[in-house]
């Protein structure tokens, strides 16, 4: 008989918006550390991805989805 795996659940204690706005932070502050290199990019290109996704979410939840402000 086989053994069934569960899932781990973890409890976020921050909404997601706040979480990707942090890690687009973190991003951004380390590229701008670095010198120009490809990692710089992909590092910038992370936090743009994280902000706009951060964006989008807020739009989804907003009621009647009005486009963002």
């Amino acid at each position: 008989m086989t053994e069934v795996k569960r899932r781990n659940r973890l409890k976020q204690t921050l909404p997601l918006k706040e979480r990707l706005l942090k890690s687009a932070e973190q991003a951004r502050t380390l590229a701008l550390q670095m010198a120009p290199c490809r990692e710089r990019e992909s590092l910038i290109r992370e936090a743009r991805l994280a902000e706009t996704t951060a964006a989008l979410e807020q739009w989804l939840r907003s009621p009647g989805l009005r486009a963002p402000d």
